[in-house]
């Protein structure tokens, strides 16, 4: 008796053991293939992004080239058939892209004998994001500790593309102010002169003799700027206010981080 019941025990057990196993290995399969669905998922999602971009870069392109070229399907564009390949869905999308790719970069060098583009000027602010690379800049100051409360506190030069487009600045850094009823003014200058009319600049009034020295971030966009190489300073001075100069204090053991970019303003 004692060994019937040990062998159906036995029994009981193995056949627990491999409804676990079978339970675990089609919850792990289930898995996987969630996984691999949701990979694909986003692979084919991202992929009909990139097509859309190619499709909008085309048409964009397209009506420079109607308006500014007088070109027609029959002279520099890419026609009804080729069109009708980009949006074939029989085609897979992989081919779709390339086709668009292919088809865009026709029309680029078509725009580009057009309008004799030689990579430094370009006509038609929309199109600057067809032909030219993001144009940023980013400079630091490990430590600054710049006590002075008039005058440049930093200096850079950064070369500007376009004549149509503006410049965004944005600077991080620590400023303290010290003294009673005073202030200490933050602002940037583009060869030698303040934007206007939207100056780019921080102002800190102190009401009472306390030493903070507080990490501050401010920024702007300056449009009416030539192009060309631009000196560009962070200065402080006295604010507009007509509060009496504090004592002034920029970049107090920590990193000044200035970023500048050419953008297109719509």
């Amino acid at each position: 008796m004692t060994l019937y019941f040990f062998l159906w025990l036995h029994h009981k057990v193995n056949c627990l053991i491999l409804y676990t196993k079978m339970k675990f290995t089609l919850i792990f399969g289930s898995l996987i293939g969630l996984a691999a669905f949701c990979f694909v998922s986003c692979d084919e999602a991202a992929k009909q992004l990139e097509l859309q971009l190619l499709t909008s870069n085309i048409e964009l392109l397209e009506a420079a080239l109607r308006k500014e070229c007088n070109h027609t399907e029959n002279n520099g564009l890419i026609g009804r058939r080729r069109r009708a390949l980009i949006r074939e869905k029989r085609l897979s999308i992989d081919g779709r892209i390339s086709v668009a790719s292919h088809q865009l970069i026709i029309l680029k060098k078509e725009y580009m004998n057009c309008k004799n583009y030689k990579g430094t000027v370009l006509t038609g602010s929309k199109l600057l994001g067809l032909f030219a690379p993001r144009n940023i800049k980013h400079y630091f100051w490990p430590a600054l500790n710049e006590g002075k409360d008039s005058g440049v506190i930093k200096q850079v030069v950064f070369k500007k593309l376009f004549s149509n487009t503006a410049v965004k600045v944005e600077v991080t850094t620590n400023m303290r102010v010290v003294g009673q009823r005073t202030c200490c003014h933050w602002f940037f200058t583009f060869d030698n002169q303040e934007c206007k009319p939207q100056t780019i600049e921080s102002a800190r009034y102190m009401s009472s003799t306390n030493d903070f020295h507080i990490s501050y971030s401010f920024h702007g966009v300056c449009p009416a700027l030539n192009r060309g190489n631009l000196v560009m300073a962070l200065n402080v001075g006295k604010c507009s206010s007509g509060n009496a100069l504090g004592d002034c204090y920029t970049g107090w053991y920590s990193t000044t981080h200035l970023t500048v970019e050419e953008i297109e303003l719509s």
